[in-house]
Parts: C-alpha cells; structure tokens; sequence
C-alpha cells in the first residue's frame, strides 16, 4: 500500500515518540532516541509525522534508513537544502526560514550551483595540509588541557577539555586573533546560536551574546579586508566565487552569515563528537587500553567514534516535485527530514550497529552528511580528534565516568551539558 498523505492519528511505529520533543531527546540515552528510530526503520522506514510541537498543522516526512537518506541526500534537484517546491521559506530546520536570511545564505542551506561555487572558495582553507598546519599549536593546547584534568584527577570532559580545544582549533583555522579567542569561547560556552546553552531556550542573555557575536564576525571581516592573513575569514572577507553566467558575486550578508555559522558549528560540533566519543572508550576500559597499547587502530577508532555519536540529529530537503522513496508518495514543497544518527545505526549497513567496534570496516556512516552537503570541514575534524586522542592515551592511564551525562534539550544538535570523568596519570 502506498502511503500519500498526513496520518490523521499519531503513528502507531512512533509508539507516543515527538520527533520534535526537545525535552524527549535529553531524556533519551546519548541525546539521542535510537530505539524509535531502530523501530521505525523495522515498522514504517518513510514515515509521515504529525506536525507536534513545530506549531501549525504541517507535519514532514522522516527518513530513517541509510539507503533512503543516502537517495534523498545525492539528489538536491529533487531535495531542496534552500526550498522549493512552491513553498514561501525552507531551510535545513523544521520550522521554515524566510528567503535570503539563512536560507539560501549559508551553505547549509544553498542549492547548486551556488554551494558548489562557495565550497570552491573555501575548499582550499581546509585540505589535508591546511589540517596538518593546525597540529603542533593543538597539541601543545592539549597537552596542557589534558595535564591540568589529570592534576585534578577529575574533570568535566565536554566543558574542561573537548570546548576549549575544539574552538581554539576553529578560531586558528578562522584567523580569529590571539586576544580575542578567550572572549569568543566565553560567548561560546554562554550560548549555542540564539539558545542559553543549559536550558536551549532563548532568552535576553542568550540573544545579546548571539548580537555580539555577530558584531564581532563583521567587525573581524572589516579587519581581515584592512589586513589579509592566511586564513579562512580572509578568504570569506576578500574571496570571489568563481564566475557564472546565472549567479551574482558574493553578498555581504553570505560573507557575514557563513563565517557566523563557521565559527559557531566549527567548535560546538567537534565538541560534542568528542566528548562523546571519548566518554564510549572510557565506559569500554578494554578500548581505552589497546589503543593506548597500539595506536594503528586510532583511525577506525575515530570513524567509530563519528559514527557512534554524530553532532547533528536531522537535517531538512524540501520535495521540488512529486516523488516516491519506498512506498511514500511525497509531495512537492512537503518537508523531508534527514535523521543522520538513524543511518548510522542502520542494521542493513553495519554488523551490531549498537556495539562500539574500534576495528569496524568499512564504516559508512553519515557524521558529516553525504552528498553535495558532504562537510567541508572533515579533514580538519578528523586531524582534530587524533590530536586529542593521541595526547590523552599518551597522558592518561585510566579513564572512568564519574557521573551522569546531561544533554541539551535539542533535537536538532546533540550538545553535551555534563560528562564528569575521573582520570588518572599514565605510568612513566
């Protein structure tokens, strides 16, 4: 039977699960509910969800299974990461974004060619080689990080060691300057985007740092125009994307939003990636100890570690035309939601999806997207994460839980709120 229109009941596949409940995914083991969504590929893998929480009476379709997603992500003729599809706004959220704000501003939520014309531009600020240039400024700042935790014996992992590092990774790829890093990581830890970071609400404190973080990108982008480094704010201050007959230079409002975005994403997104995946290898003692043994597997480790805990729940497309994934008949300008941590977990794709496997390969999984949307930044990330990795095993001998982990109330993004850890000194 095909399926082609809203469900006028909540789905039974759900089992009383909101996909748009962000209280429900803090509740949920890693932030996030892997038992629904292991239901829903069994029960009903392209499934149309009541509107919920989002407000209005529109719902969207949920892809929950790896060849779905992939299908969906491959082809953004028919999937929209700007909208279409006779719809007024669109976006990569839920929730519609109007026009030439966000969407089809920043890259997450460009079509072609013009995500392809700005990925040109960037691309060159983070290569392999851009990645190794990062390394020796990151593990002197790890070494020291990870040094003070062990001193103490105790630590917040997330808070005490994957922040700072994460966003002085991002602030030295950006060009942000020495002086201004420590303001830029308190603004960070204050506030995710528009949100309090502890409650995810909005509120006039989470607003004035979101403004005055905003004001710094454009006062940093006056700055790297008065004065070019080597960096990627330079490139977003004074770059030119490649001409083309149907597309306009640079605006300054993409300038501004895509460096925004890149310094709020670039930090917040490994910063969880790792704690997360840190946390796995101190809950797995045996992990911990063979790879502190033999480094060879650190690579697989880290591939397991993207797949076992991805930054980001879901992205949205928006349908351009009529068009069947399965037996869902989807409608143009309908929402189609991309859950990313579902794929992950796919058991058509990987043996024991819910057992963490350092030695896993291949390891297909979906952490940076797939597609044309294919992050970016997945050399600099994984570059990041062995740095870590490499100084922590080096430095810590035993690493435990210490308590309970908390998570942000998002669906959106899987933030970290607490990860308390015990550590102790490797032996000399």
């Amino acid at each position: 039977m095909t399926a082609t229109s809203p469900a006028p009941s909540w789905p039974a596949a759900l089992d009383g699960f909101d996909l748009t409940d962000h209280d429900a995914f803090a509740r949920s083991p890693g932030g996030i509910p892997y038992d629904v969504f292991a239901r829903l590929r069994r029960e009903a893998p392209v499934l149309y969800h009541p509107p919920g929480r989002t407000g209005g009476d529109e719902g969207f379709w949920v892809l929950t299974r790896h060849a779905d997603i992939a299908t969906a992500a491959a082809d953004p003729a028919t999937f929209s990461a700007r909208g279409g599809g006779g719809r007024a706004a669109g976006g990569s959220h839920l929730e519609d974004l109007p026009f030439g704000m966000l969407a089809g501003v920043i890259m997450a939520m460009m079509d072609e060619p013009r995500h392809h014309l700005l990925a040109d531009l960037i691309g060159p600020a983070v290569t392999d080689a851009a990645a190794a240039a990062l390394e020796d400024e990151l593990r002197a700042a790890a070494a020291a990080l990870v040094d003070r935790a062990v001193a103490a014996g105790r630590c917040d992992l997330a808070t005490d060691i994957c922040e700072p590092f994460a966003y002085l990774a991002i602030a030295i790829l950006l060009g942000v300057p020495p002086e201004d890093r420590p303001r830029v990581a308190g603004w960070a830890h204050e506030s995710t985007g528009f949100h309090r970071r502890r409650t995810g609400v909005a509120d006039d404190v989470s607003r004035a740092t979101f403004a005055a973080t905003q004001k710094y990108v454009a006062d940093l982008l006056a700055r790297k125009r008065a004065e070019p480094g080597p960096d990627l704010a330079t490139i977003l201050a004074t770059g030119e994307i490649a001409a083309h007959r149907d597309e306009p230079p640079l605006t300054a409002a993409e300038r501004e939003q895509n460096l925004l975005l890149l310094l709020l994403t670039g930090g917040e997104q490994p910063r969880n990636t790792l704690a997360s995946g840190v946390l796995v290898l101190a809950e797995h003692p045996e992990h911990w100890d063979a790879l502190r043994a033999d480094r060879s597997a650190l690579p697989t480790g880290i591939e397991e570690m993207l797949r076992w805990a991805p930054p980001n729940p879901y992205n949205r497309r928006t349908a351009t035309r009529d068009v069947e994934i399965g037996e869902a008949r989807i409608s143009a300008g309908d929402k189609v939601t991309l859950w990313w941590p579902s794929a992950n977990r796919d058991e058509d794709v990987f043996t024991d999806p819910g057992v963490f496997d350092p030695h896993r390969a291949p390891n297909p999984h979906m952490t940076f997207g797939h597609g044309n949307h294919y992050c970016l930044g997945d050399r600099v990330a994984r570059r990041q994460f062995a740095v870590l990795l490499d100084v922590l095993l080096d430095r810590v001998g035993d690493l435990r839980p210490a308590g309970p982990v908390a998570y942000q109330p998002s669906n959106k993004h899987t933030i970290v709120l607490d990860m308390p850890v015990e550590l102790r000194p490797a032996r000399s």
